[in-house]
């Protein structure tokens, strides 16, 4: 009797460590079975679904006709899926014993493409000739193994309206032995425009050929045409995409001679300055285009801002990094941390690939990432220390992106930074979370990532009116000129009831 009393005593009097000795035991048992539940999970999310239309309504003035490879289409739209492993565990192909089916309300499969997926699941992707099968409500996905936090995007054309008696418009089911699948309804990331720059371009990838066939008292709008030759200069980051809208106008324009030769941006800027305080006649010859706005001292350049960039931080995947913060990256650039041991990589040196001093996407980077500039340049191979051997960190530069990434996507513990939509031909690079946010335009717009940049076409003063540079400028505001910028990567600072120019792009 008196030991049960002590007991009982005890108890009483340790209540608080009773308690939370009991709390503790709860937590624990609950994680591992959180634990447990999760080590085969896939999740999917619907990034996109969305009907193929005209923006704005024209209160039904305007008749519209779709066609895709030659078959016509009633009530079009775009749905973007993302599928990943999100459990503990890797998934091989014999644990899916019911395949992955994306079901889309009723809707029909016109036709589908795997728009993401890492390089040896595009390779086993690609193996399966019969796929995306056609003129069905279900879509079965390819068996292939899935490794943790390994991801796949499909992208998939649709035709009918969805059933409204149908709670959600696109699901994914299947048996997964020994787990899960799951709808991800988190918010952050969900349908983005960078979601509609992805899916433009698997368009093209499948040889998409929607056909727009309007009739009515509206028509879009129409390119002025002007002969004459002028040049474009300026950010090497954007010179792509300039010649392809520089392509899309002589395509309209066969009088007109235009060149692009991007070298940078502030080399653009102080080219077009100078050409306009010097030569009357040059000026209306030549456009910059620039990553960002120009500063003060050239205030006799007019900006016209076409549309929003995200750039993103790159490492090539022997770091085994795909996150860093702020304060890690700036470590990184200061050369307070030299190898990636130091923020959870590999033992392995850390060597910074940069731009030149000329670079608007270096600017832009010093200027919301680092704040600061970086540091001097001490390396000519960027493995070496040649230049300054007792230099705190390992530093190269290169003028153009694509000489960047190469360098980047070659070199075991280097790291730099680019242009996002530039960086996905690259296959040995990991593009960098900046404190948990992801390099696109939907973090930029919605969750502040900070690595962005509004790209600008820069004229000395007014252009003439009439002339081939007024004409140039006219047409980036085209809709031809603006599906160019979406497909790049780029949000159009003006676009249908979208309107950036007194927020991001002002």
């Amino acid at each position: 009797m008196s030991d049960g009393s002590s007991g009982l005593s005890w108890l009483s009097s340790n209540l608080e460590a009773t308690a939370g000795m009991v709390t503790l035991a709860v937590t624990l048992v609950g994680f591992l079975v959180a634990w447990w539940r999760k080590r085969k999970r896939i999740s999917y999310r619907v990034h996109l679904d969305t009907p193929i239309g005209v923006t704005p309504d024209h209160n039904n003035d305007i008749a519209v006709e779709w066609s895709y490879q030659g078959r016509d289409l009633v009530d079009p739209s775009f749905a973007l899926v993302r599928i990943m492993n999100t459990g503990s565990r890797e998934i091989r192909e014999e644990d899916l014993r019911v395949p992955l089916t994306l079901e889309f309300a009723g809707r029909r499969v016109v036709d589908a493409k795997v728009i993401e997926a890492d390089q040896i699941l595009a390779k086993l992707l690609a193996q399966e000739d019969s796929w995306p099968p056609v003129d069905v409500t279900e879509l079965l996905l390819p068996k292939v193994p899935l490794n943790r936090k390994h991801r796949i995007k499909v992208l998939v054309l649709l035709t009918g309206k969805p059933d409204p008696a149908i709670k959600q418009a696109v699901t994914c089911d299947g048996f997964l032995s020994g787990g899960k699948i799951v709808h991800d309804t988190t918010r952050g990331d969900g349908p983005s425009n960078r979601s509609l720059v992805l899916g433009g371009t698997a368009l093209l990838a499948v040889g998409a050929s929607l056909a727009l066939l309007i009739s009515a008292p509206w028509s879009p709008r129409t390119t002025t045409c002007a002969p004459g030759t002028i040049k474009i200069t300026g950010s090497s980051a954007f010179d792509p995409v300039a010649k392809e809208i520089v392509q899309s106008y002589r395509d309209q324009c066969d009088e007109a001679e235009i060149s692009v030769a991007g070298q940078g941006s502030l080399d653009g800027l102080r080219e077009l300055d100078n050409a306009g305080r010097n030569d009357a006649e040059s000026r209306e010859a030549l456009i910059a285009m620039s990553d960002g706005p120009a500063s003060r001292n050239y205030h006799n350049l007019t900006p016209h801002p076409l549309g929003v960039v995200a750039f993103a931080v790159v490492v090539n995947k022997e770091t085994g990094k795909h996150e860093l913060t702020a304060d890690q990256l700036k470590a990184i650039f200061a050369g307070e941390v030299t190898d990636w041991s130091a923020v959870g990589g590999p033992d392995l040196p850390i060597s910074i690939v940069s731009r030149g001093a000329g670079s608007g996407t270096r600017l832009a980077f010093e200027e919301k990432v680092l704040g600061r500039s970086e540091p001097a340049l001490s390396s000519d191979d960027c493995t070496h220390r040649n230049r300054d051997p007792n230099a705190k960190v390992t530093r190269c530069e290169h003028y153009k992106t694509s000489e960047l990434l190469d360098q980047v996507d070659r070199l075991p513990g280097a790291i730099g930074y680019a242009e996002v939509t530039a960086t996905t031909k690259y296959t040995n690079l990991n593009r960098i979370k900046l404190d948990n946010r992801d390099p696109d335009l939907d973090s930029v717009v919605k969750r502040g990532y900070p690595f962005w940049a509004v790209e600008y076409f820069y004229t000395y003063g007014q252009p003439q009116d009439g002339g081939l540079v007024d004409s140039m400028i006219d047409y980036t505001n085209t809709d031809a000129a603006k599906n160019i910028l979406r497909r790049a990567g780029y949000l159009p600072c003006v676009d249908g009831p979208q309107d950036l120019m007194g927020t991001l792009c002002r």
